[in-house]
């Protein structure tokens, strides 16, 4: 297919709140980077347009992504955050190849972090600072409710909303991670040969060893 042949894709994998998004910005400023997320205006799960997020249309999206698609394949090579095929809030994004499709990318770099941080990094993320932000996050997972049929995801469900009616925010944290992120994180990790593995204590530090592993593919491509 063309696309490879247009650019090497570096794709970032790992669970959700091990950093992989402070991660990519940092590395905007010596690579390119397609930045999915952004593109939709969305995080990628689905709690995606919680609170500030005003998640962007299917158009405005693919337009948006075309624009540092084409930056990238100037430069020959992007690095971009595996998303899957879909992202978004309760109306699901739809993501276009090459970057839906895990055959397309070149190098897979995992991102690993202490349980404790990653944790904590969910919190910073969904902590309400209001009541109105409250009956946001409730309203969201009673949504969710309805989406999924499985059991063990509607009991998980119903674990977390009573946690939040409490305000206990960091095991409803914890409910979140172990139970609804962990199988879906895995599923696209089992299906990738890492190429790199970072464990993200320090941002600084996990960004120059991605930097750096960049670097020396591209010289050996002869990108750079």
């Amino acid at each position: 297919n063309s696309f490879g042949e247009l650019m090497i894709i570096f794709g970032l994998f790992g669970k959700t709140g091990c950093g992989k998004t402070e991660i990519l910005q940092e590395l905007k400023k010596y690579h390119p980077v397609v930045d999915i997320e952004e593109c939709g205006n969305t995080r990628g799960s689905v709690l995606g347009d919680l609170y500030h997020l005003k998640q962007h249309s299917q158009g405005e999206f693919e337009k948006l992504l075309k624009k540092q698609q084409e930056k990238a394949e100037e430069k020959g090579y992007c690095i971009v955050e595996f998303e899957g095929r879909k992202i978004g809030g309760t109306e699901k994004l739809n993501i276009p190849e090459p970057f839906s499709n895990l055959k397309y990318y070149n190098c897979s770099i995992i991102i690993e972090c202490p349980y404790e941080c990653q944790i904590q990094r969910l919190l910073k993320y969904y902590l309400p600072k209001n009541s109105m932000e409250k009956e946001i996050l409730i309203s969201k997972f009673k949504t969710l409710k309805t989406l999924l049929t499985r059991p063990e995801k509607l009991e998980a469900l119903d674990n977390i909303l009573e946690l939040i009616e409490k305000d206990d925010y960091y095991s409803a944290a914890v409910v979140i991670e172990e139970k609804l992120y962990r199988e879906h994180y895995m599923r696209s990790i089992k299906k990738v040969k890492a190429d790199l593995t970072v464990y993200n204590e320090d941002l600084n530090k996990s960004v120059e060893i991605i930097n750096d592993f960049v670097n020396e593919k591209l010289k050996e491509c002869g990108i750079i």
